[in-house]
């Protein structure tokens, strides 16, 4: 829609009337009508992203008429075919993060924190890769550093039988669920993503919270999965399945006389929202088939708000 004009910007919305003429300018840069291309590519704010794209990956460019004629030259820059892939994933990635920080503001009253923004096309990015391709080793914070690896890469690498994630069976849905800790205790964050029986990713979420110990850390990514699930509707009733690669928490689940008291509070709320569902089940598995939730666990300490989204 972005790319044929079509989007229901404040420019399009006073020529259908909707706004009255005097609210057609973009809330960005508050000086040129909001239209499509203004507001994703030309905005100055928004071009300096796109400028530190393209100069991530190596490239330099001048900035072109129009979204659709940045488009049709985006896909003939780069060569190889994964690299290609990856390539044209930044561009909806870059399309995407810009809208949204255009509605944040808009229906949120929430300021554009500029400083971020690459941070997040460049998780949704590898979120993305890693959801395509379970076997890419980067994490975002190696693709913040470089796009080296990425353009390098090539999907040859094959893991070991039995250390591979593996969906759920049909009509069910699995959580992957991790937290890290810089210390014990430490400055800790969680993470988690859950997928259908296809694989495809239907959530994510990563967040800090606070200093805690390890073993504290991944029980609090198992109930955040919990909370989240409930407060979706389409799972209410169904099957849920939680694996996580501490060994402590899914024996905590398993024998709840084994908990640690002191978190008596953590294990009450799980108990109450089980009900809301038709099962739960924990697994323990190996770190390799947890990339992706430990990818999201990691990021989790660079923020300072909770990163949710659901797809």
């Amino acid at each position: 829609m972005a790319i044929i004009n079509r989007l229901n910007t404040r420019g399009v919305l006073v020529r259908r009337g909707v706004l009255d003429s005097s609210s057609s300018n973009c809330l960005i840069c508050l000086v040129e009508e909001e239209s499509a291309d203004h507001l994703l590519l030309h905005c100055h704010k928004h071009w300096i992203i796109w400028s530190k794209i393209i100069k991530w990956w190596g490239l330099s460019w001048c900035c072109p008429k129009n979204l659709s004629c940045l488009f049709s030259q985006w896909t003939v820059m780069v060569q190889g075919k994964f690299q290609k892939k990856a390539w044209l994933m930044l561009f909806f990635s870059v399309v995407w993060s810009l809208w949204l920080l255009r509605n944040d503001l808009i229906f949120q009253q929430k300021s554009p924190n500029y400083d971020s923004v690459f941070f997040l096309i460049i998780t949704w990015l590898c979120l993305w890769l890693k959801a395509l391709h379970p076997n890419f080793p980067y994490s975002p914070l190696d693709l913040l550093r470089s796009s080296a690896g990425l353009i390098r890469w090539s999907n040859v690498q094959i893991y070991r039988t039995g250390v591979i994630w593996s969906p759920p069976p049909i009509g069910r849905f699995k959580w992957n669920v991790d937290g890290s800790s810089l210390g014990k205790p430490g400055l800790s964050s969680i993470g988690g993503a859950l997928r259908n029986h296809q694989g495809h990713l239907l959530g994510i979420f990563s967040l800090p919270v606070g200093t805690l110990d390890s073993n504290i850390a991944e029980l609090r990514a198992v109930v955040k999965a919990i909370e989240l699930s409930a407060s979706k509707c389409f799972l209410h009733h169904k099957h849920i399945i939680i694996e996580s690669d501490s060994a402590n928490v899914i024996s905590w689940m398993h024998n709840p006389h084994n908990k640690p008291w002191m978190h008596s509070d953590l294990f009450s709320t799980v108990q109450k929202l089980t009900r809301l569902f038709g099962s739960i089940t924990f697994s323990h598995v190996y770190r390799e088939s947890n990339s992706l939730a430990d990818c999201m666990a990691k990021q989790g300490v660079r923020i300072s708000s909770d990163f949710i989204a659901w797809f």
